[in-house]
């Protein structure tokens, strides 16, 4: 009975290792840390785009898409279909817009519930050339939170975002997430602080 009881015990406590393996960890960084990390992640260049910003000159809508579970909690009304401008929405051509989804169409004529598809966002997009790479998306906040500025590389990957006083990095090896950097910054996008995140 014993040996059985240690047993369970070292089972549960090696898949409590794995599940944080799984989700990966967040470092909090003081001001003296995170300016070791501003390097490798260009945050100067990154720093400048933000304050440029862009002419926006077209309207698109964003469908809203829920992260895994497993990836991290970040600032604002980010969801994971920012990752990447590939599964953003097409851009408006016509002036339509969406139309909204009727319980009907949504639940296939059964009985209605709770997950009748969202509205997607309509969004203002930048094409062209920034110093991060090329494309800017300004999507509107919910409930009172402010608007996302989300600037892209050439390849269409998320370079990084800005959110009131956060601007939030991502690193990519290939086409994979390696770690992602949230810093605090002040009126004039000096840093003050923050945390990074690493992927498993």
């Amino acid at each position: 009975m014993r040996v059985r009881f240690v047993i369970i015990f070292y089972l549960c406590f090696f898949f409590s290792l794995f599940a944080e393996n799984e989700s990966g960890e967040w470092k909090e960084y003081g001001l003296k840390e995170v300016l070791g990390r501003l390097k490798f992640y260009a945050f100067a260049k990154i720093a400048q785009s933000v304050r440029t910003g862009a002419s926006f000159d077209q309207e698109l809508y964003v469908k809203e898409t829920p992260c895994d579970q497993n990836f991290p909690r970040l600032e604002g009304n980010f969801q994971c279909a920012l990752l990447r401008v590939s599964t953003l929405e097409d851009t408006l051509t016509d002036g339509s817009e969406p139309k909204t989804p009727s319980i009907a169409s949504a639940t296939n004529g059964l009985t209605p519930s709770k997950t009748i598809p969202p509205i997607p966002v309509k969004a203002k997009w930048y094409e062209g050339r920034t110093l991060a790479g090329k494309g800017v998306l300004s999507l509107p906040g919910k409930e009172g939170q402010s608007d996302l500025k989300l600037f892209y590389h050439t390849d269409g990957r998320l370079s990084h975002y800005s959110y009131e006083d956060k601007i939030v990095v991502f690193d990519w090896k290939g086409q994979e997430l390696s770690t992602i950097l949230i810093v605090k910054v002040d009126p004039i996008l000096r840093p003050l602080g923050g945390k990074e995140y690493f992927f498993p």
